[in-house]
C-alpha cells in the first residue's frame, strides 16, 4: 500500500469515527431535551397544586372570618334578649305591686295580696326562663367546620410529594445525562484529534514518538474526564486559582 493509499485510509477512518461520535451526540442531545421537557412538566404540575392548596387555605380563612363574625353577632343579641326579658319581668312585678297597693288593706287581704304577688312573680319568671331555653335551642351556636377543605389539601399534599420525588429522580438523571453528553463531546474531540495525528503520522509530518506523546495526552483527557471536570468545577466555584487548576490538570495529563 503506497503513501497516498495509507493517508486516504486514515482519512476514511477519521470520517467514520466522527460520524459515529455525531450519532452518539445526537442521541444524548435528544435525551437531554426529553429530560428538560419532563422537568418542566413536573414543575408546572407542582405549581398548579400549590395554587390549588392556596385557594383552599383562602377558603379556610374566609370560613373562619365568617365564623368569628357570626360569634360576634350572636353575643350582643343574647345580651339584648336577656335585658329585655329582665325588664319585662320587672314591669309585671311593678304592676302587681301597684294593684296590691290600691286595694283595701286588711290582714286577710294583705296576706292574699302577698301570695298573689309571689304567684305573679313566679308566673312572670317561669315563662322568661322557658323562653330563654327555647331560644337557646332554636339559635344554635356557629360551628367552625373546614374538614372538606382539609381533606382536599391533604390529597394535594400527597400528590405534590409524589411529584417532587419524581422531579428529584428526573433532575438526577438529567445531571447524569449532562455529564454523559460532555463526556461524549470529549470522546468526539479525542477522535478528531486522533484523526489529525493519524493523518500527520501517515504523511510523516510528525514522528512516531511525537504521535504517541500527543495521543497519550488526548486519551488521558477522556480517561480522566470526571476528575478533570471536578477540578474545573473547583475553579468555577473559586475554591482554587487558575494556576492551581492548570497545575492539577497537567499533573494528570503528564503522569
Amino acid at each position: 500500500m503506497g503513501f497516498f493509499d495509507k493517508a486516504l485510509k486514515k482519512v476514511q477512518d477519521v470520517g467514520e469515527n466522527i460520524a459515529a461520535s455525531a450519532n452518539n451526540v445526537k442521541t444524548v442531545v435528544e435525551t437531554s431535551v426529553q429530560d428538560t421537557m419532563e422537568i418542566t412538566g413536573l414543575k408546572r404540575q407542582i405549581r398548579e397544586l400549590e395554587k390549588e392548596m392556596d385557594a383552599q387555605y383562602l377558603q379556610i380563612g374566609k370560613k373562619y372570618a365568617e365564623f368569628v363574625a357570626d360569634m360576634d353577632d350572636a353575643e350582643p343579641e343574647t345580651a339584648e334578649n336577656e335585658a329585655a326579658e329582665a325588664t319585662e319581668s320587672s314591669e309585671v312585678i311593678d304592676e302587681v305591686k301597684a294593684e296590691a297597693a290600691a286595694e283595701t288593706i286588711d290582714e286577710v287581704k294583705a296576706e292574699d295580696t302577698a301570695e298573689t304577688i309571689d304567684e305573679e312573680k313566679e308566673a312572670s319568671e317561669e315563662p322568661a326562663e322557658d323562653k330563654v331555653a327555647e331560644e337557646s335551642d332554636e339559635d344554635e351556636e356557629p360551628v367552625f367546620d373546614v374538614s372538606d377543605f382539609l381533606t382536599i389539601i391533604k390529597q394535594d399534599q400527597a400528590k405534590k410529594k409524589e411529584l417532587e420525588n419524581q422531579l428529584a429522580e428526573v433532575e438526577k438523571r438529567a445531571k447524569q445525562n449532562t455529564l454523559l453528553r460532555e463526556k461524549t463531546k470529549a470522546e468526539e474531540s479525542f477522535e478528531q484529534e486522533k484523526g489529525v495525528l493519524d493523518k500527520a503520522l501517515a504523511m510523516e509530518i510528525i514522528s512516531k514518538e511525537e504521535y504517541e506523546q500527543k495521543l497519550n495526552i488526548a486519551r488521558k483527557k477522556v480517561e480522566n474526564f470526571e476528575e478533570i471536570k471536578k477540578i474545573e468545577q473547583q475553579f468555577e466555584m473559586g475554591i482554587i486559582t487558575k494556576e492551581e487548576k492548570d497545575e492539577k490538570i497537567n499533573a494528570i495529563l503528564n503522569a
